[in-house]
């Protein structure tokens, strides 16, 4: 009998659903786990090998240009310019604090923050609340440099009250702009007491009708009843005084090429606002090319 000779079995094709749908998930999945690198290019013109002379001295200083800087230290605000350095312009740092208990602002001197933290204790409020001690940073709301008179290193000093217009309300004032009369001085006194804390009964506010100006050009005005009704005696400012100065500098230095750069120089530790707020004084007084410097570097 004969054998049955068997054909081969057609093979089958595979289901591919299966993987496909595997694949589907996998791929978005695996592409919100990539991670992507942005690359930039920047171009800095350096000096040919050719150029670079090791015996070359340091070129003497442009005669002609004002190499104008303001440093801060944590005492004093100084401006330098063609090698020289107008007078230390000295101050009390002050944090001013929103308590969340009560809502209202209070002021406090930093170091008797810092003791009051170091004893065990946060910043008190108004209301007689302490502040957490652990998080008082996070309630402060401004840091305010007073101005203050020494008549040497050694003397403490005292703090110095001006006119300044409300940028807040009649039951919580806030400084705003410092007043200044025709002969563009502000007006302001030393105060009285330990540290000058007390304001000087001889600074008297001007009644309407009187004529003031701000540190802003063309600010020249007649006091309003309302306004003259808000202003109030405050501790002037070390960045009005410095802000008074460069306005002056900018404007008798205009010819110069390099008039309208400052480098501002500060220590690591400085608080960035402080920084903000001289670059804001210097863009305000004509400065518009603004470099940071780190002091002793």
């Amino acid at each position: 009998m004969a054998k049955e000779i068997k054909k081969p079995a057609k093979p089958e094709e595979p289901d591919l659903l299966p993987a496909m749908g595997l694949f589907t998930i996998l791929i978005p999945m695996l592409l919100s786990m990539a991670a992507f690198s942005k690359l930039a290019i920047v171009q800095v013109n350096l000096p040919e090998r050719s150029m670079i002379n090791p015996n070359d001295e340091t070129p003497p200083p442009d005669e002609q240009a004002l190499n104008l800087s303001l440093a801060i230290t944590s005492e004093y605000l100084v401006i330098g310019a063609r090698g020289g350095f107008q007078p230390n312009v000295y101050f009390k740092e002050m944090w001013t604090f929103r308590c969340k208990s009560d809502a209202k602002l209070i002021t406090h001197a930093v170091e008797d923050v810092k003791a009051t933290v170091e004893s065990g204790h946060g910043p008190k409020c108004k209301d007689g609340t302490e502040m957490d001690k652990e998080k008082y940073l996070y309630e402060i709301e401004a840091i305010e440099l007073w101005a203050i008179q020494k008549e040497s290193e050694e003397d403490p000093g005292r703090v110095i009250w001006a006119l300044y217009s409300n940028g807040g309300t009649p039951e919580e004032p806030v400084a705003d702009s410092a007043y200044v009369d025709g002969n563009n001085n502000f007006l302001a006194l030393p105060g009285e007491g330990a540290m000058g804390l007390t304001p000087p009964p001889a600074l008297k506010k001007p009644a309407a009708g009187t004529a003031l100006a701000t540190l802003t050009p063309n600010s020249a005005r007649t006091l309003k009843p309302d306004v003259a009704a808000k202003n109030l005696i405050y501790p002037l400012s070390a960045y009005d005084l410095i802000a008074k100065d460069l306005i002056a500098i900018h404007t008798q230095f205009i010819d110069l090429e390099d008039v309208d750069n400052i480098i501002i120089v500060a220590n690591d530790d400085t608080q960035f606002d402080k920084i903000i707020q001289l670059m804001d004084r210097s863009k305000e007084a004509g400065f518009s090319k603004i470099n940071l410097a780190k002091l002793g570097g």
